[in-house]
């Protein structure tokens, strides 16, 4: 202690510490501190099974009802300016067309992606599919549609890029 400085001194002690603590048991795959719900347990989680896995309880769901607009109620008309503006608008828009198409097919067609798709062109894929198809920009009768439209698209686009990196690897070890 009287050759190093208080600062080494207790690094030094804190290493020993951990030396003595320090399990003999052999590594794991697990990130001590992490539950068993954050990280992977094994390796067939972390090449893709969780993904296929969800891809075919997500196929195996109903699909949502077919759209059409809901009743319109009688307004409630209590003054004049208020009622001119009611009978001047307009019915609310019908949902476009291409909500319709639900099957995983339909939309890997619609998302464009080809096999030689790398992660900037997948990415660009996923936000122009978004733009056109998150349930936030329809309406409410067709948001279920567009919740099934965006839930396969991302999950098509994920796998497409855990594919594209798997090839990477293989490129990288030959």
């Amino acid at each position: 202690m009287f050759a190093r400085s208080v600062f080494q001194s207790v690094l030094d002690r804190m290493q020993a510490e951990d030396e003595a603590a320090a399990p003999a048991d052999p590594p794991s795959a697990r990130i001590s501190g992490l539950s068993a719900g954050f990280a992977a347990e094994t390796q067939a989680v972390a090449a893709g099974v969780a993904v296929e896995q969800a891809y075919a309880d997500m196929a195996a769901s109903p699909a949502p009802p077919p759209l059409r607009a809901p009743p319109l109620a009688a307004p409630e008309i209590r003054h004049p300016t208020v009622a001119a503006a009611q009978t001047a608008s307009e019915p609310p828009p019908q949902p476009p067309a291409f909500l319709s198409r639900l099957t995983p097919e339909e939309v890997l067609a619609d998302l464009g992606l080809t096999p030689a798709d790398g992660p900037e062109r997948l990415a660009e894929r996923r936000r122009a599919f978004a733009l056109l198809n998150h349930p936030d920009r329809h309406s409410p009768s067709a948001r279920a549609a567009a919740t099934r439209r965006m839930t396969i698209a991302n999950m098509l686009v994920d796998e497409a890029l855990r594919r594209w990196r798997k090839r990477e690897a293989k490129k990288r070890v030959r």
